[in-house]
């Protein structure tokens, strides 16, 4: 029996400017130090980068760049017989989607040069296509399930 309650699941309200609620599980990870003005300016810049650049709506961009790199399973540690195994675990699409947001804004953070917008732009264009680092983390998670499934 477990020690804990079962913690009711936040209700995530959408952005008030994009009525997105994927956009404010976005600005939800990038907040410091609760600066949540701060980060819907960071996302309203990012946005517009990817509008200019691309000149089609940024949701969707944005939007298909977290459906692209949103991981099926997660890798975790089990201890069996004194032996640490990788075991892969599904995921929710809530939990997927909140990996894939994390991922993208490692890589966006990993990235020298250029502001913050415009390097959070890159990396959901490059989701969207099915490139850039965040989406090597994807395959990499599950090629790693796949040869842990085989072991069990």
């Amino acid at each position: 029996m477990p020690r804990k309650k079962n913690l009711k699941k936040k209700i995530i309200l959408p952005d008030s400017i994009y009525d997105s609620i994927l956009i404010q599980m976005v600005i939800n990870q990038i907040i410091k130090k609760g600066k949540k003005r701060l980060a819907s300016k960071l996302i309203n810049q990012t946005l517009n980068v990817i509008e200019n650049k691309l000149n089609k709506n940024p949701l969707e961009i944005v939007e298909q760049g977290i459906l692209n790199v949103t991981p099926v399973v997660e890798i975790k540690a089990r201890r069996i017989g004194g032996a640490v195994y990788p075991i892969p675990i599904e995921l929710t699409p809530d939990r997927g989607n909140a990996v894939a947001i994390r991922w993208i804004l490692q890589s966006c953070n990993s990235k020298a040069g250029k502001d913050f917008a415009s390097n959070l732009a890159n990396e959901f264009i490059e989701a969207s296509n099915k490139m850039g680092s965040a989406m090597r983390k994807k395959i990499e998670v599950h090629k790693i399930a796949e040869s842990s499934a085989r072991l069990i």
